[in-house]
């Protein structure tokens, strides 16, 4: 009877030390990490809880990387009567991502909620850079797009606004044969400034 209860005793003994081991090496594994999240926005908060980082997609249909204000610049001012949210195009400050249709977007905007700088791809893949001032654009270097555009479209150049100075080339066809030119051309009129655009 002792024997049989020295075997029962070292059987309980063991299963009760397996036990143990596997909850203390379960203790010591590493944690383990999700590889895919799956959500349809993102949003990064400050320490009021306001959001200053956004990724999803926007009111415009962009899907984006945007950052706003974080309270910083100018008194934390922001566009008035806008209400507050990233998802708003106009309290973006800097926006990464994609337009409705697929293209490549990057800009950035004032505290004002007005564009300063835009680079972006054309319908048919050919970049320009915009860059404005509180009167509107300014500055203009990228492929111009004529009125109808098409991939056709490959005249380039570096334009300032309103139209007082511009270089560039253009390309024209002469026989069959495709050629391109270089352009130049400035104005010394004066404008008033600021200047208005025509309505």
């Amino acid at each position: 009877m002792k024997h049989l209860f020295s075997i029962v005793a070292a059987m309980l003994a063991g299963f009760i030390g397996g036990i143990l081991s596997n909850r203390v090496n379960n203790t010591r594994e590493e944690p383990r990490i999700s590889q895919v999240f799956r959500a349809r926005s993102f949003e990064l908060v400050n320490e009021a809880g306001q959001a200053i980082s956004y990724w999803g997609v926007d009111q415009g249909q962009n899907a984006i990387l945007a950052f706003g204000s974080r309270g910083l610049a100018l008194g934390g001012a922001r566009p008035q009567n806008i209400p507050p949210g990233l998802q708003n195009p106009h309290n973006q400050l800097l926006t990464i991502g994609l337009q409705g249709n697929d293209s490549p977007l990057v800009q950035m905007n004032g505290a004002n909620g007005k564009t300063r700088a835009r680079l972006l791809l054309s319908s048919y893949g050919k970049p320009v850079l915009l860059m404005e001032d509180e009167t509107g654009p300014r500055v203009l270097l990228g492929i111009e797009q004529s009125d109808t555009p098409g991939p056709e479209d490959d005249d380039w150049s570096l334009a300032f606004f309103p139209e007082r100075a511009r270089i560039g080339m253009y390309k024209e066809k002469v026989g069959g044969q495709t050629y391109v030119r270089g352009s130049f051309a400035i104005h010394t009129d004066k404008l008033k400034y600021p200047y208005e655009q025509p309505k």
